[in-house]
């Protein structure tokens, strides 16, 4: 926490004076960012997010020993390459560059700052993220959570990242080489590397220097026709310095057709390579397009295919209602002559009923006159009369 200010005025230029003379104060206009903080201060940008987004992790933000609460990936490559790219292209570049870090860093959420340097010998971009990784909290639940040695672990976690930064940037069209793996060279600071390059170029010139003392400290001897001599030593020295001379003038040459040649050919591949990349963005909507069309097209086919198989079924159901609505006019048909017979049927039993009631009282007057005739008979004894009456009666219908 205590070291955030200190990338921060560097990266969001907040301060005065600057020791690093590369800086140009009248060029930093031409900075610009790829994500600026929202907040006043990569403190604040920090407390802001973590509260957003509910981060977790046993953090010590005060004291010594503190956590490191913030990384920072810093995207360049040499001015000569810039050079070749152009402003709009180089805009493309650290574009194409942001994008792997956000996905690097699980989100651009998590980007505090991403600002492009202009005001120096080369362009560059610092990226300022907080370091995350997946975690559980204390009750087990998934939770994300600050952890800057989880986030780098593994001691081959650079050399990946080189590796799958080297793939993806040039799967964007950018011509670059992939440093050497498993190099120990150390990783200098700024001061440190202008001071290596400036060692380096010192003895450069110190061996031309040796050189050029060594040719003059050569004697000669006059001799008669406007003629030297030399020591065959000193003879060799100055043949050696005349063909290195010859040597150098010609591969100076060359290295100068060369590169007039490299710089042809690699600006048209950059227009070959933004010409495909055209192409490949065309392409890409054309497939967005037709994917879509292919959908619609695909919604009416279904759609009709759909309606023929519910004008089957409707057509199908409608033969059954045909065929249910003859049935049922049958049904009734029957029906009525069912209703008209047992019409009758009840009449007729009405009719019964009436015979049968009227039978009921005939038979009741009738057991009723019997009954007075069999107490008439036996009250005044004619029974033995009544028998040759009845008997009488009986052979005359015969």
């Amino acid at each position: 926490m205590s070291a955030v200010p200190l990338s921060e005025r560097h990266n969001e230029r907040r301060n005065k004076n600057y020791s690093n003379k590369d800086i140009d104060p009248s060029r930093t206009c031409l900075n610009y960012h790829l994500k600026q903080p929202t907040a006043a201060s990569y403190e604040q940008e920090f407390y802001r997010i973590r509260e957003e987004y509910n981060l977790k992790g046993n953090l010590r933000l005060t004291g010594q020993k503190q956590s490191t609460i913030l990384c920072e990936f810093m995207i360049t490559s040499d001015k000569q390459f810039f050079n070749r790219l152009g402003e709009e292209r180089t805009r493309d570049f650290f574009r194409d560059a942001y994008r792997f870090v956000t996905h690097k860093v699980g989100g651009e959420k998590f980007v505090v700052s991403a600002v492009v340097h202009m005001d120096e010998k080369t362009p560059h971009m610092h990226v300022a993220f907080i370091p995350t990784v997946e975690g559980k909290d204390r009750k087990g639940n998934p939770c994300r959570r600050v952890n800057a040695s989880e986030f780098w672990k593994g001691k081959d976690s650079y050399a990946k990242l080189q590796d799958e930064y080297y793939a993806w940037i040039t799967s964007c069209g950018y011509t670059l080489e992939r440093g050497t793996k498993g190099s120990t060279a150390e990783h200098l600071s700024v001061e440190e590397y202008k001071l290596q390059k400036t060692a380096e170029q010192l003895a450069k010139l110190q061996g031309h220097v040796a050189e050029v003392k060594r040719v003059d400290e050569i004697g000669a001897k006059n001799l008669p026709f406007n003629m030297v001599s030399v020591k065959r030593e000193d003879f060799n020295t100055l043949t050696a310095a005349a063909k290195g001379f010859v040597t150098a003038k010609a591969a100076e040459a060359e290295n100068a057709v060369l590169s007039s040649e490299n710089e042809r050919l690699f600006k048209e591949n950059e227009q070959l390579k933004a010409a495909n990349a055209d192409l490949i963005a065309k392409y890409q909507q054309l497939d967005h397009d037709f994917g879509e069309f292919y959908e619609s097209v695909a919604d009416d086919a279904a759609l009709r295919d759909e309606n023929l198989r519910l004008s089957g079924d409707n057509k199908r159901l409608g033969d059954q209602l045909h065929t249910a609505r003859t049935e049922l006019k049958e049904v009734k048909t029957e029906n009525a002559a069912l209703r008209t017979k047992v019409s009758e049927q009840e009449q007729q039993i009405t009719a019964v009923k009436t015979e049968l009631s009227n039978l009921q009282r005939i038979y009741s007057k009738l057991r009723e006159q019997f009954e007075k005739v069999k107490l008439f008979v036996e009250q005044y004894g004619l029974g033995k009369a009544l028998r040759e009456f009845l008997e009488k009666r009986k052979n005359k219908t015969l």
